[in-house]
């Protein structure tokens, strides 16, 4: 007699499916009623706001949830291991050698853990400048001072740039000018600095258009905006958009910029990553612009850790550090890079009086930076002020007055920036 066919045990149902016979409508009030404020549901987008739903109730009934095995981040053993990533292969670039005194000890490896070694791996190591876009006085861009700057970046021990973000009056520059810019940035690069180029415009066919050329001119990674005038009215929406930006630029790392503060796009950075970890295959993170800290903690442990959240809010990098921050974008790295990698140190070696120290100075500088109006104004002035001309602003932001400037002077000279920074 011939043996039995054994039967194959029964697939588990899927978490999603006691939502399947959920109306569009009672989809959108349980999302609602869990925080959620849900674009339109029709059967096009119905099963992505099903597996958003499945998310949040999971989340809901597991609210004591317990520290992630997978990921394993000491600090202060310089220890750090991130799961295997989904996405195709870009080699790593050379690392500049840092001097050892500005070295920033953040546990990020030089080298991709073993499990990766076939997927797309990047890691923006320690401090990530958010670059000035150089001027002429006439309003033009100036390329000719890229190479100082990364001379000079490299010498505070900021190994990485983040190019026509809002520091670097990106949405200010023209298409060409943008291109421009990239191209000149990697070229000096050279290996010793890591370039991110921030892409995202009002139009998503320019935004498409830039992410392939940053591809295509050997960029490390991509940032990008949302369009801040015609608004994403949901997080699906917004996924939808980044969606066209993997596909024109499928080898690339994309950090998705928040800073609601300028776009007004507010939805939960954690929500987001709930939506977009199915759907967007070159995702390596965030660039978290945004000082709540209590969702850039939930994104850091988001699917054990895959995404690399960028902090960018300089006043506040201590406490993104004690969430397991792994790298940072700040304006003021750009005159104060010392002051941050000294912070980065005293971390690391857990000698917290002396990274709390060097984050009430940095907190005292941007009190200062703030005082003084627009900060592509207000920085500039600072980088004149500790030996680099990048020029003006563009308008429509303004240069300070000469009164502004020495008084933004003698600010800083009394709060010692002149001798700490």
């Amino acid at each position: 007699m011939p043996p039995r066919k054994r039967k194959a045990p029964s697939a588990e149902p899927k978490i999603e499916d006691e939502f399947q016979a959920l109306s569009c409508e009672d989809i959108r009030k349980e999302l609602q009623s869990l925080g959620d404020n849900p674009g339109p549901i029709d059967a096009s987008n119905k099963a992505i706001y099903i597996r958003l739903l499945a998310r949040k109730k999971q989340k809901t009934v597991d609210t004591d949830e317990q520290p992630r095995d997978d990921v394993d981040i000491d600090l202060h053993t310089s220890s750090f291991q991130r799961p295997p990533l989904r996405h195709s292969v870009v080699p790593e670039v050379k690392r500049a050698s840092m001097p050892s005194k500005l070295k920033p000890m953040l546990a990020v490896p030089s080298t991709p853990p073993s499990s990766a070694k076939t997927v797309l791996y990047f890691e923006a190591r320690g401090l990530t400048a958010a670059a000035f876009t150089p001027f002429t006085e006439s309003g033009e861009i100036n390329l000719l001072v890229i190479r100082q700057y990364a001379d000079y970046l490299c010498q505070r021990g900021v190994l990485n740039v983040f190019v026509s973000g809002t520091t670097g009056e990106g949405l200010t520059l023209t298409v060409s000018e943008r291109k421009l810019l990239a191209e000149e940035w990697v070229k000096v690069a050279a290996g010793r600095i890591t370039v991110i180029v921030q892409v995202g415009c009002e139009s998503l066919k320019d935004t498409c258009t830039l992410a392939e050329h940053a591809q295509k001119i050997g960029a490390n990674a991509i940032g990008v905006l949302p369009s801040s005038y015609h608004k994403p009215p949901s997080i699906v929406h917004l996924v939808t958009c980044l969606e066209k930006v993997c596909e024109a630029a499928p080898s690339i790392p994309l950090y998705y910029y928040h800073i609601p503060a300028r776009t007004g796009v507010t939805f939960l950075m954690e929500d987001f990553l709930d939506v977009a970890m199915d759907r967007l295959p070159t995702l390596r993170g965030l660039k978290y612009s945004s000082p709540v800290l209590s969702d850039y903690g939930r994104c850091v442990v988001h699917s054990g850790g895959r995404y690399q959240i960028l902090y960018g809010c300089d006043e506040q990098l201590i406490g993104a550090l004690a969430l397991g921050c792994t790298g940072a974008i700040g304006s003021t790295y750009n005159f104060a890079g010392k002051l941050y990698n000294r912070l980065l140190v005293a971390f690391q070696k857990g000698d917290l009086e002396t990274a709390k120290l060097e984050q009430r100075r940095s907190q005292a500088m941007v009190k200062v930076h703030n005082k003084y109006g627009e900060p592509s104004s207000v920085g500039k002035a600072i980088m004149k002020l500790v030996g680099l001309d990048v020029g003006p602003p563009r308008l429509p932001a303004l240069p300070l007055s000469m009164e502004n400037v020495k008084s933004l002077e003698k600010d800083l000279r009394d709060i010692g920036f002149f001798d700490w920074a």
